[in-house]
């Protein structure tokens, strides 16, 4: 009986020491359990060097694109990049530290055929972008966003913009309330 008793005491301590570092959060009503990231593999640099090197950028080039990567994600989002309307420089800006392949290219080029300009597209799609920053932008921009606000409210916060977006197309208090404040202002222009 006691070897039994020891194998299941292992096992939960064992199980129990696993779930020390994790813990769960609750979401939009939904649990997602947190656990620690792995170390980062030093490897992970030299791989992303390697491959922005084989593509259209030089050795010093590679070496500030991957600067501190854990994945060749930077690499193919620069070469991406740099296949669009972007320049080397540009590419290397956009996805110095990216941690996604494609997510700051879809949302730089969908910024750019927006209403955003190259800076502008860049400044908000730089590291973390994704395409529904592009699409919070252009959205916020069209509603009563400038682009400079456009762009650090959804650089930020693109889902909870997306939301606010949504609820003010929709509701009717809202649309009178815009309304009557555009109203004021074309009078101050007159």
């Amino acid at each position: 009986m006691k070897p039994l008793f020891t194998i299941m005491l292992i096992f939960i301590a064992a199980a129990s020491s696993a779930q020390a570092d994790s813990f769960t959060i609750i979401r939009d009503g939904k649990e997602y359990m947190c656990s620690p990231t792995q170390p980062r593999d030093p490897n992970d640099a030299v791989d992303c060097v390697d491959e922005a090197y084989r593509g259209p950028f030089s050795k010093e080039e590679s070496m500030r694109i991957c600067s501190g990567a854990t994945s060749k994600a930077p690499a193919l989002c620069a070469i991406e990049t740099y296949r669009g309307p972007f320049t080397k420089e540009e590419a290397i800006s956009l996805c110095q530290r990216a941690t996604s392949a494609t997510g700051p290219v879809e949302c730089a080029t969908a910024a750019y055929r927006g209403p955003f300009s190259k800076e502008e597209s860049l400044q908000l799609c730089t590291r973390g972008g994704t395409a529904a920053n592009a699409e919070c932008a252009i959205k916020a921009y069209r509603g009563p966003y400038s682009k400079e606000e456009a762009i650090r409210l959804c650089k930020a916060e693109p889902m909870l913009l997306m939301r606010s977006l949504n609820l003010m197309e929709t509701s009717p208090e809202v649309q009178s309330k815009i309304r009557f404040f555009k109203a004021k202002v074309l009078r101050l222009f007159e």
